[in-house]
C-alpha cells in the first residue's frame, strides 16, 4: 500500500521509474490510486551513499505509527506520469496508512557508489502480551562510568514512567 521510490525529481528519471513500478502492479492488478508514493529526498535532500538506508529508515518510521507523510513541495505532477491510469497517488498528506492485514511497503533507493535499497518491508507482528514471570525483576544496568551508569538508570527509570513502556519483566530479560 506504499512505495517509497527513488524521486529523482527530473523528467527523464521519476517517469522511468513509475513506469517500471506500474508494469510490476501491472502484474497483479488493474486497480488505480490504490498505493501510495513518496521519497525521502522531497524532505531532505539527496543523501549520496545513505540514500537507500534512509528510504527504509523513512518507511519503518511510518509502518511503526501506522502514519503517511507527505511528499514535500509536491505541487503538479510530472506530465509524463499517467497517475490517474496507475496504481500510485502521491503522498501530499500526512494521514493514517490503514490496510487490510499487515502493512506492506516497497523501497526502491539509490545511492552513490552501489548503495541500493530494493526491498519489500512488511510490519511486524504485534508482541505478545506477556505476564510477570515472578514477583520481582532484576533490572540489569551497566556503563563505564558512575556519570554514564546515572544517565542511564535516570534513561530508564523515564521510559519505565513513560505510556508505551513494555512490561516490566520483559524489560529485565531485554537489559539482561
Amino acid at each position: 500500500t506504499y512505495v517509497e521510490a527513488h524521486g529523482t525529481a527530473t523528467r527523464l528519471g521519476d517517469p522511468v521509474e513509475v513506469s517500471a513500478l506500474t508494469r510490476a502492479f501491472r502484474a497483479g492488478t488493474a486497480d488505480t490510486g490504490f498505493c501510495a508514493i513518496g521519497s525521502v529526498k522531497s524532505n531532505v535532500g539527496h543523501l549520496d551513499a545513505a540514500a537507500g538506508v534512509a528510504g527504509v529508515i523513512k518507511t519503518v518510521l511510518m509502518m511503526k505509527h501506522r502514519t503517511l507523510v507527505p511528499t514535500v513541495n509536491h505541487r503538479t505532477p510530472n506530465p509524463a506520469i499517467d497517475f490517474a491510469a496507475g496504481p500510485f497517488t502521491v503522498s501530499t498528506k500526512t494521514g493514517p496508512w490503514t490496510a487490510d492485514g499487515p502493512l506492506r511497503a516497497g523501497v526502491s533507493s539509490f545511492g552513490i557508489g552501489g548503495t541500493n535499497a530494493h526491498a519489500v518491508l512488511e510490519e511486524a507482528p504485534p508482541p505478545q502480551v506477556t505476564g510477570d514471570s515472578r514477583p520481582h525483576q532484576v533490572l540489569t544496568v551497566s556503563a563505564r562510568t558512575a556519570t554514564a551508569l546515572r544517565a542511564a538508570a535516570d534513561d530508564l527509570a523515564e521510559y519505565l514512567d513513560g505510556e508505551a513502556a513494555a512490561p516490566l519483566a520483559d524489560v529485565a530479560y531485554t537489559l539482561a
